[in-house]
Order: C-alpha cells, then sequence, then structure tokens
C-alpha cells in the first residue's frame, strides 16, 4: 500500500513537472505600438501614441502615452518603416513639411528630439516614407517642390527628390529626382525602401499634390527610381508598363524589398503588384505579376521576414490581403480581411478605410490604421481605429486579433475618435504612420 502511494505521488510530481515545462513560452515580441496622429480638427497639437502591444498585458491595446509635438495641422504621414539600433523614430509631416524625431528608447519615458524645420532655402516639401540608411543617418522621399502649385505646365516639369538628415534629425543634403532622360514622367518620391545589401534605394513617384501649396488636384505618376546609396544619385528612371485593364500602374506606392533573394516589390494605387530582381544591375526593370483589380487604391505593404508572404492594405476595397510570394513571379492570393465589419459581429457595419501597416519582427502581426491623407489635392478617410492582425506563419492566413480593443468601449481595435488622451482633452484623432518597437534593455551588471 505504502509503495503505491509513493508511486501515485511520484507521478503527480512528474505530471506537475511537465505541465510547468509545457507552459506558453513568455511574450518575446516588440511590446509597444507607436502611432503619429493628427488632431483630427487641427486645433489641438498632434502627437505621436504609445499603445499597449504585449498580448500578455492586462491592458492590451490601451493608450499608454502620448507626446504632443507642440504644433498642430502638420498632417502626420509616415514613420520609418524598420527600427532602428538607436531606437529613434523619424515621423514627418506632409502640410508644414516638417519631419519629427523622437528618443523611444524607453517609450514609456521618450522625448521629441528634434524637429526639422523648413527654412527658405528648403527645395523639397511633402515628405513621405523616412528610410534609415547604414550609417544612421535618414533620407526622406519628398514628393513635391517648394511652392508646388499643380498647374499643367508645372505638372510635368516640377520635381520632388530626396531630402537626407542626419541621425540628430538635421539636414545634410537635397537631391532632385528630376531626370531628363525620362521624358513625360511626374518625380514625385513617396514609397522609399532600402534594398538588400543596402547599395540602393528605391522610391515610388505615386504623385505631386501633397504640399500645403497645391491648388489642383493630385497628379498620379507611373515611375519608379534607384538611386544610390552612398551619395544619393539618381540611378534610373524606369516606367511600369500597364496591364490587360490599362491603369494597373497608375500610382506607384509602396516599395519593399525581401531579404533573402535580391527581389523588389512595388504597389500601385490602381491595383497593380510589380516585381524586379535586376535593381543592382545596368538595366533594371519591373514587370507587372499580380492585379488585385480596379478601386482598391492600393496602401502599405509588408514583407514576411522569411520573404514567404506579402501582406497589403487595400484602402478602396476596405481589406487587408495577404500573397504568397513563394515564386516571387507568381504570387498567389491566400487571405483576405475585411474592415467595414465589426470583426466581432458582422452585421455592423464600420467605415473601414485600412491604408498604413506595420509588421512585428517575426511576421506574424500586424498593426494595421484606416485612415489615408488630407491634404489639398486629395483627401480619403477612414473610421480612425487601429487594428492588430495575426498571421499564421504556416499558412500565410490573416485574421484580426479580438483581445486588442479599445479600453474605453471594449470593442475590437483602438478608436482614436475620443474625447480624452494623456496629454488632455484635445478630442478626435486621425491615426497614420505606425512602428512595433522594444525598450532599450538595461545596462549589464556593473557598467
Amino acid at each position: 500500500m505504502r509503495g503505491r502511494v509513493v508511486v501515485a505521488v511520484l507521478g503527480l510530481v512528474l505530471w506537475v513537472g511537465g505541465c510547468a515545462r509545457h507552459e506558453a513560452p513568455l511574450f518575446t515580441g516588440e511590446p509597444f505600438l507607436v502611432v503619429w496622429a493628427g488632431d483630427a480638427d487641427r486645433q489641438n497639437s498632434d502627437f505621436l501614441a504609445v499603445l499597449d502591444a504585449d498580448p500578455t498585458s492586462a491592458s492590451y491595446g490601451k493608450v499608454l502615452r502620448t507626446y504632443p509635438v507642440r504644433s498642430r495641422g502638420n498632417e502626420p504621414n509616415l514613420l520609418t518603416a524598420v527600427p532602428r539600433p538607436d531606437r529613434l523614430v523619424f515621423a514627418t509631416a506632409l502640410l508644414t513639411s516638417r519631419t519629427f524625431v523622437f528618443d523611444l528608447r524607453q517609450p514609456l519615458a521618450g522625448r521629441l528630439l528634434h524637429v526639422d524645420e523648413p527654412d527658405a532655402r528648403r527645395r523639397l516639401w511633402a515628405p513621405q516614407e523616412p528610410v534609415s540608411l547604414p550609417n544612421g543617418y535618414v533620407a526622406i522621399a519628398c514628393s513635391d517642390p517648394a511652392g508646388y502649385r499643380g498647374d499643367p505646365r508645372e505638372v510635368v516639369t516640377a520635381a520632388g527628390g530626396l531630402l537626407e538628415l542626419n541621425s540628430d534629425g538635421r539636414r545634410v543634403r537635397e537631391t532632385s529626382a528630376a531626370d531628363p532622360t525620362a521624358h513625360g514622367f511626374l518625380f514625385a518620391p513617396c514609397g522609399a525602401a532600402l534594398v538588400a545589401g543596402g547599395a540602393r534605394i528605391v522610391t515610388a513617384s505615386t504623385a505631386h499634390g501633397y504640399a500645403a501649396s497645391t491648388q489642383g488636384e493630385r497628379m498620379p505618376g507611373i515611375g519608379v527610381q534607384i538611386w544610390k546609396v552612398e551619395d544619393l544619385t539618381l540611378v534610373k528612371t524606369i516606367g511600369l508598363e500597364a496591364g490587360p485593364r490599362g491603369e494597373e500602374n497608375l500610382g506607384p506606392l509602396t516599395a519593399r524589398a525581401m531579404r533573402q533573394k535580391p527581389i523588389v516589390y512595388v504597389n500601385t494605387e490602381g491595383g497593380g503588384v510589380y516585381a524586379s530582381d535586376s535593381i543592382q544591375t545596368e538595366v533594371p526593370s519591373f514587370r507587372l505579376v499580380y492585379d488585385f483589380g480596379a478601386g482598391v487604391h492600393g496602401g502599405g505593404a509588408a514583407l514576411t521576414p522569411d520573404d514567404r508572404y506579402y501582406v497589403v492594405a487595400l484602402p478602396g476595397k476596405n481589406r487587408v490581403a495577404s500573397l504568397d510570394v513563394a515564386d516571387p513571379w507568381k504570387p498567389r492570393p491566400i487571405s483576405s480581411v475585411r474592415f467595414d465589419r465589426d470583426p466581432m459581429d458582422s452585421s455592423r457595419s464600420r467605415r473601414g478605410g485600412p491604408d498604413t501597416l506595420t509588421m512585428s519582427a517575426d511576421g506574424t502581426r500586424i498593426a494595421v490604421s484606416d485612415y489615408t491623407v488630407d491634404v489639398p489635392g486629395f483627401f480619403q478617410d477612414g473610421d480612425h481605429r487601429v487594428y492588430m492582425m495575426r498571421l499564421d506563419p504556416a499558412t500565410g492566413r490573416l485574421r484580426i486579433d479580438g483581445a486588442f480593443v479599445d479600453e474605453l468601449t471594449g470593442e475590437v481595435g483602438v478608436n482614436f475618435n475620443r474625447t480624452r488622451w494623456p496629454h488632455g482633452e484635445t478630442g478626435p484623432a486621425r491615426p497614420k504612420g505606425l512602428l512595433l518597437v522594444t525598450p532599450e534593455p538595461p545596462p549589464a551588471p556593473g557598467k
């Protein structure tokens, strides 16, 4: 009898130990999501918000901190797409042509480090996507020249370019995107990406007409440009060829480079996805590899770190979609998630409008903001929510994370149409740029 008791107790100990060994691992991803947001009525300061992005946290989805920038009406735009080793975040603003630099070594104890204020000497306006360079500097795609109005002659003669800032956010130089060998093209860099190897930058000329001085409509381009990283000189301008519909090439928007293969993707507002494996060659070219169809408008995009899946926002269709790009030249549709319905109750409609997205380092989480832009030449709104999505690395299927909820309403998706923020009762805001971040680790003992 005593032997049986000993065996039973030993079995219980082993069972408990086995359970302990099989506990879910601690969350090791990025615990914070930063959101670059504009005051909705432009009467109060724009700000950077820090949200709890730790799914194991009791306050998952909560707005933990905000950093007002002490200026309004900036039209907050994009953030650096990849976290930097120094934990600096560069944030662009379309209507004031400012770039804000935040020190987020500790996201809950960060600070606004510097503001690049354009002066009378500035030749480039409407900063779009910032790209971190290997030397720590930042190249920012600027779509419009200073004072751009948009009259017919100006549309085809004006040129944006690249603005280079040092790691402190101070101006180094400006390089024009004008290319006398590319007749009839618009030179309006918007989306930008550093190509694997660090020797080239690819920019997409989405459109002219983001500057505050614009008087006409925004004019879309069809060109992609390649630049040398070392001195930001222009290498080549490539025109994207239309497909069967005739408009797949309109408005090249977001450029994203694979990490393990020399492949670069550029999506367009016209619904096309173009690919190139010849960026580093003397005769680079792109070809249409997928078409999402008319009316998708195109939005932010990301590639998983294993180069297997391509995720893209389609604001015109209120969806975020994933493609399997195991064969880079024959993307295969995998998943599509609607944003114009309540994720918990499909009978309840929402405005939707997913546009900007950012992906976690492991590729399994994607944050999405529902808002595009409000500039004189173009306006596309959304419902001002921020969502967290999950991507299954085995299948590429997407789903909205139902646990990422608004701390005030309990609804899925953090609603930026609220009255109060940590910095005060400034009212609704429009979320745009996104980045998942990790705090700087504590110093080693004795240092």
